[in-house]
């Protein structure tokens, strides 16, 4: 007779990074925490949810149809599917996009849990660059999809990138999708220069497979010229995975998918639906109501909402990164990067850093920052960590990479700066987390 405490699925080490992720900070409350992705409390702005309730309710103008829209069971593919379609036609160049094909979710969760559903009902292989969010991982085990992980390097270089798909392919297995962050992904902020999207999509015709596209950090580009959306290259070759969980804020769990278009697009968005209504009925109609009535006050455009946070999110980014260049001017085999956009700095360390590590820093030093190993599915970025500046105060940043600079010097042996000089501060940085709830 089974037991629950025998070996199963949820043993799998990827299913606890996102538990970790959320639970670091409550286990370690004197420490400051660089390690989850959260968007900046100070962002997070509750008038939002009655400022686009009242707009959507005024765009209904009939008492009577707000009461059973807003109150009672609603479509399973969404109730705001038209202004969506502009919103992205608007902000992200996606023209047309068919109402039809495009289902509202319950944020980027569950918009990729159907798009697998309905990609996977017959077996096949998901590749996915490696490291990779978790998100992707985690329920791709869970349905029991054949995962490949391709290392960053090759998934980033489109002739390394066909070659590998060739070999899986010569193998027997079929390729059916490809997850893709294109812009800033997470762990390492890489991003997929416009060769390379095109490149994965003319591989996606020719091997006759999907690309899964995660916009989550599109809005937040700090430098450099913006790039087409793999959606606006393609329509018909990928399912395009958006959420509002950083351009609004993450308690409305919203998000959407938008299924392939084309001669196809009816039996996609039909199979999506029917997932959708066993997983969760149907989006709450009141977060669909928030999220388009700020979509119809803002002309369907989300980028003068976020034009504050990303001006935030870059004066971090900037001062990270001098405070990175302070804390190992003299550390050779110490390198980051410099991401153009999104959440996350990646640092490479000359000395492994794993789970032990971390809890170690966290301890001694009073700073978190999370191993680029775990979302490695191929064992890869021991020597990594990610950094994330999003909902950290400049000055906690300034703290934070002191300390971490300290823990270094520790393991190279160095030993010129203690745990115990970096903790004069800790009153200030508990204050300051006290106001911001952190």
């Amino acid at each position: 007779m089974s037991t629950i405490s025998e070996s199963s699925v949820f043993d799998e080490p990827v299913l606890n990074v996102i538990h970790l992720l959320n639970s670091l900070t409550g286990e370690h409350p004197q420490a400051i925490s660089l390690a989850s992705g959260r968007p900046d409390d100070e962002q997070c702005d509750p008038a939002l949810i009655e400022r686009g309730l009242a707009s959507y309710t005024r765009y209904l103008d009939q008492p009577a149809s707000v009461a059973t829209l807003l109150c009672q069971y609603s479509a399973t593919a969404g109730i705001i599917n038209e202004l969506l379609a502009e919103h992205m036609r608007v902000d992200e160049g996606l023209c047309p996009v068919d109402p039809d094909c495009l289902v509202v979710c319950q944020g980027f969760q569950e918009a990729v849990t159907l798009a697998l559903l309905a990609l996977f009902d017959k077996g096949g292989v998901l590749l996915v660059p490696d490291p990779v969010f978790s998100g992707i991982t985690g329920i791709a085990k869970l349905l029991k999809i054949e995962v490949v992980a391709v290392p960053m390097a090759t998934f980033l270089d489109p002739r390394a990138l066909r070659h590998f798909i060739s070999t899986v392919q010569c193998q027997g297995r079929k390729v059916r999708a490809i997850y893709a962050i294109p812009d800033f992904s997470n762990p390492t902020a890489d991003s997929l220069s416009f060769d390379a999207r095109q490149a994965m999509l003319d591989i996606a015709r020719a091997c006759d497979f999907y690309v899964l596209e995660d916009n989550a950090y599109r809005y937040f580009r700090y430098e450099g010229d913006r790039l087409p959306a793999m959606k606006a290259l393609d329509s018909e070759r990928v399912f395009y995975l958006g959420s509002f969980a950083k351009s609004i804020f993450p308690g409305l769990r919203m998000g959407y998918v938008v299924a392939p278009q084309g001669v196809h697009a009816p039996e996609w968005t039909a199979r999506l639906c029917k997932s959708k209504s066993l997983v969760s009925v149907h989006t709450p109609a009141l977060c669909q109501a928030v999220v388009g009535g700020l979509l119809l006050d803002n002309q369907f455009s989300l980028v003068q909402l976020n034009a504050a946070r990303v001006a935030a999110y870059a004066r971090k980014r900037d001062y990270m990164l001098e405070c990175l260049a302070q804390a190992f001017a003299d550390q050779p085999g110490v390198s980051w990067n410099r991401p153009a956009g999104g959440f996350f700095i990646n640092l490479k360390l000359p000395f492994e850093f794993t789970q032990a590590q971390m809890k170690e820093c966290a301890i001694a030093f009073r700073v978190i920052v999370f191993p680029v190993a775990l979302f490695s599915l191929l064992g890869h970025g021991t020597r990594e960590v990610r950094l994330s500046f999003s909902n950290v105060s400049l000055e906690q940043i300034r703290v934070a990479i002191e300390r971490f600079g300290a823990y270094v010097d520790t393991q190279l042996g160095c030993g010129s700066r203690s745990a115990t000089e970096h903790h004069a501060t800790d009153d200030l940085i508990r204050a300051e987390q006290a106001d911001r709830g952190a």
